[in-house]
């Protein structure tokens, strides 16, 4: 079937051109045959270079289903239980109290955590660790700003959250751990696998899916490949953190965060999200069971949790499309998410689709991108007139 989805192309370069993008590359799987495939714009202005097929991307959150998936391979194995407390893993994250606002405006406790934080609560953004403004700001003056440095690692900087009141009762509101939750997480696979994150991901994920350009940690070779960065605001095209070595900005390389700091190709995710399209295989390869894949792009967060909402909720990792709309953008049943610098994803089995877009934009909006929903539209609208 012939597919037109040459609207990507028209928005990036009127994108592009209305100084609202610098450079972007996107690739469409569908039924298991790449579809589509294009390489667009700058990777570097200064040194006019272009986005190429090999370019890699500052994945940010896009970590985080990875670190979703690693969870559930340890869970599927019977070594980690889904809904183990956190504290089994890391002693020192308990005893938590609830955060609020007194008459002064300033962060205190205002009640005891009525229970133990578990795995899911964190795979879910339910846990009230750092999910939600007073956790945000916690995060950043009692552990990032005192602690964050060069060669610091998992294991040193997670039991330091031990500072951080929460958002709300574990299990009760929901909002978004863009840190703590899955670096924690990404801890919790450490120590049940008996090795570093990094290299777990590279024996149980990576390689077994041929992701050869996605890791912590780049070779000099793959770091000449790595975009620049720019914020692109309609007006001007500025390069940012032209000297910075992180594959996200202010944390370290060392820090093998199961939240943000992962860097890899397009071409590469797709292959991961293909597996996920695939109920946990990819060609011939299976990474979880079809059972877990369904069960992690289900709508997991229930109806009375404060913040949930009508159109998409968090499944395991990912979010997913849960509005009754026929006609929704995209489809009821679609999952994945998105990355700071204008990486994004989704995996729609209605239409049988998986489709990978990274950009280079520290402005980009994240999950709430312009570019990332105009992608979505793009793929979802072409494949409907089929």
């Amino acid at each position: 079937m012939k597919y037109d989805f040459s609207s990507i192309k028209k928005h990036s370069l009127e994108r592009i051109a209305e100084k609202k993008l610098v450079g972007c590359g996107s690739m469409i799987c569908i039924g298991g045959e790449k579809v589509w495939e294009d390489y667009t714009g700058m990777a570097s202005v200064e040194n006019n270079e272009p986005i190429r097929p090999d370019s890699i991307y500052r994945l940010a959150s896009m970590s985080k289903p990875v670190t979703g998936v690693a969870v559930m391979q340890l869970v599927e194995q019977g070594k980690l239980g889904l809904f183990d407390d956190v504290k089994k893993f890391f002693p020192e994250l308990t005893g938590f109290g609830v955060a609020g606002r007194d008459e002064n405006g300033k962060i205190v406790k205002i009640a005891d955590a009525r229970r133990e934080m578990t795995v899911f609560d964190m795979l879910t953004h339910t846990s009230g660790l750092a999910q939600n403004e007073l956790g945000f700001a916690q995060l950043g003056e009692k552990v990032f700003a005192p602690y964050m440095r060069p060669g610091i690692t998992l294991s040193e900087m997670i039991p330091l959250f031990n500072k951080i009141l929460l958002d709300c009762q574990p299990g009760e509101a929901t909002g978004y751990g863009a840190q703590a939750p899955f670096d924690t997480l990404g801890g919790i696979v450490e120590k049940v696998a008996d090795m570093p994150f990094g290299e777990y991901l590279d024996k149980n994920i990576f390689g077994p899916l041929g992701m050869t350009d996605t890791t912590f940690h780049l070779t000099p070779e793959q770091r000449s490949r790595r975009v620049s960065i720019y914020e692109a605001d309609g007006e001007n095209v500025k390069l940012m953190f032209p000297d910075c070595p992180d594959n996200m900005i202010g944390v370290p390389e060392s820090l093998e965060a199961g939240s943000c700091n992962l860097a890899g190709t397009v071409s590469d995710y797709m292959k991961f999200a293909e597996m996920l399209l695939g109920k946990g295989e990819y060609r011939g390869v299976r990474i979880l069971k079809r059972a877990t894949v369904e069960f992690m792009s289900t709508p997991l967060v229930r109806p009375e949790t404060v913040g949930y909402n009508i159109g998409q909720v968090w499944g395991i990792s990912m979010r997913v499309i849960n509005t009754p709309d026929p006609n929704a953008m995209p489809p009821f049943g679609t999952f994945g998410w998105s990355g700071a610098y204008g990486t994004h994803f989704i995996v729609c089995p209605f239409q049988n689709l998986a489709a990978v877009y990274c950009s280079n934009l520290t402005n980009a909006g994240g999950s709430g991108a312009a570019t990332a929903f105009e992608f979505e539209c793009d793929v979802v609208n072409a494949v409907r007139k089929q």
